[in-house]
């Protein structure tokens, strides 16, 4: 009889909180990130482009609709961003992921470096170091999801912030400037 008051608050709780549901919780993993039903995998996003072009920011869409923008940084160093034109959704939120490379790895990145990494995400105010794989390649990224409604300026910000924040990793790291 004790564990029915429990049964019934976790039945509630999963009702009245729309994140814990198991549709939302797969959604938030990425099980679920279909791009909006009314816009084709590889058309551009116009709020992005309307928002870099009142930037005044150089970009160009790549073959799935991405925008990818080329930063000067220090030391005539480069960086590239990408702004993913396809958005996810959790809740009522429409979100989209800002990403730039740092590393490449032919196979499984060294441990140590992982859990350095894994404690240098805790001194963000925004963003994550991530591994994305391709095959068996593992490429080590700088990742924010933001509001795929952000203003223009905030957009930047990000931007210049994911750029920065890449490359110093990728100069650090593997003592290069290939991205």
């Amino acid at each position: 009889m004790k564990t029915l008051p429990i049964i019934l608050m976790a039945i509630l709780f999963g009702i009245v909180v729309p994140g814990f549901t198991p549709k939302a919780r797969m959604q938030a993993n990425g099980f679920s990130s279909l791009p909006k039903e009314d816009k084709p995998v590889g058309d551009p996003d116009t709020r992005v482009e309307k928002a870099l072009k009142k930037l005044g920011l150089k970009y160009e869409v790549d073959k799935d609709g991405d925008f990818k923008l080329v930063f000067s940084v220090e030391d005539d160093r480069t960086q590239v961003v990408f702004i993913n034109s396809n958005t996810e959704t959790l809740g009522k939120m429409e979100i989209r992921e800002i990403w730039s490379p740092a590393a490449k790895f032919a196979s499984a990145p060294p441990s140590r470096l992982s859990e350095a990494l894994l404690e240098k995400n805790s001194t963000f105010k925004i963003g994550s170091y991530q591994y994305k794989k391709s095959g068996n390649t593992y490429y080590l990224v700088f990742s924010v999801h933001l509001s795929a409604n952000a203003p223009a300026e905030e957009l930047g910000s990000i931007v210049a912030a994911v750029a920065k924040t890449a490359d110093a990793t990728e100069k650090d790291i593997m003592e290069s400037d290939d991205y």
